[in-house]
């Protein structure tokens, strides 16, 4: 029998199937639109007419439209993205090269950010009106208004180039060297992660003072229960509205990994995207931001899943 929750992800996930269809549509009449030949990118300037019909018939580029599009769906679902003009390689293989690096550093974000946030958010809250709040209101008001690129500028001037502390670009995979991983993802980290932080560090700041003010805590505090107890059941309550903005802002840390890779050149997913723009290349342009646009629907059926498993109301327990 199909649990509530499970009934809950179908529904998400068979909503979610119309969008990603939009959105693959939007993607494929965009690219279309740009002005460009693929086959004089693949050829060059100085290719004969025939050269250039017979590689535009080699790629399916007569075709119809809808036909093109329906050609594009069938690869997409098995995994091909197509195959690049420009670097003459297949897209899933450049990208599948590139995403563990971004996940990597989106993960070194996320991690780093509820570091920060959370410890902030709870001391701010218990402190109303004193220096710990003032400090927690300004870091959330700091946090929000510095542009992250230039934060990590500063970061990296900072660290890296007066200090020389760590490192000052490139990566190296966590899952090869560790410790050489946890340094070279630092600084981005701190940077992609601190918009979220901020954030994350307001809400929980706002909704922990509102738990805190609910009745239903006088009826625990009569019962002799300890002052640290009463905190931890209003924190519980208040995280799951959190809970929501914890997961959306993990998918924008997806997508603003794309600046944090530039600054500190990084060879991600987002490096790969800004290539791609530079040389034109349409076809890889098309694949990484299907792949974004997926990862982000699929990170909102799992926060929705989340918010629906911690609130009993959903659940129908109560």
């Amino acid at each position: 029998m199909v649990s509530r929750l499970q009934a809950f992800l179908i529904r998400r996930l068979l909503w979610a199937l119309p969008v990603l269809g939009l959105v693959s549509v939007t993607i494929f009449g965009l690219i279309r639109l740009v002005p460009g030949d693929p086959a004089i990118v693949m050829l060059g300037a100085d290719a004969s007419p025939a050269q250039l019909a017979a590689v535009r018939a080699e790629l399916g580029l007569n075709d119809p439209l809808p036909v093109q599009y329906v050609d594009y769906v069938t690869d997409a679902l098995r995994g091909d993205l197509g195959h690049s003009y420009v670097t003459d390689r297949a897209v899933s293989a450049a990208i599948a090269s590139r995403l563990p690096t971004t996940l990597f550093l989106t993960l070194a974000g996320f991690l780093v950010s509820l570091t920060i946030a959370i410890p902030a958010g709870l001391l701010s809250a218990t402190n109303r009106g004193e220096w710990l709040d003032g400090v927690g209101l300004g870091f959330g008001l700091l946090g929000v208004s510095i542009p992250n690129f230039w934060l990590g500028i500063l970061l990296l001037l900072l660290f890296g180039v007066n200090l020389d502390w760590l490192p000052v670009a490139g990566y190296v995979s966590p899952l090869e060297d560790p410790i050489e991983g946890v340094r070279y993802l630092l600084l981005p980290g701190i940077t992609l992660g601190t918009a979220m932080a901020a954030v994350v560090t307001r809400m929980l700041r706002s909704e922990l003072l509102e738990e805190l003010r609910r009745e239903y805590l006088d009826a625990v505090r009569m019962k002799g229960t300890s002052e640290l107890r009463v905190l931890a059941h209003a924190t519980k309550n208040a995280f799951i509205p959190v809970v929501t903005v914890i997961g959306m802002q993990f998918g924008y840390l997806l997508g603003g990994s794309v600046v944090i890779e530039q600054v500190f050149s990084i060879p991600g997913m987002g490096r790969l995207l800004i290539d791609a723009i530079g040389s034109r290349d349409y076809i890889t342009l098309q694949g990484v931001v299907l792949v974004y646009t997926t990862f982000f629907v699929a990170v909102n059926i799992v926060v929705d899943g989340a918010y629906f498993y911690l609130n009993p109301k959903l659940r129908g327990e109560q």
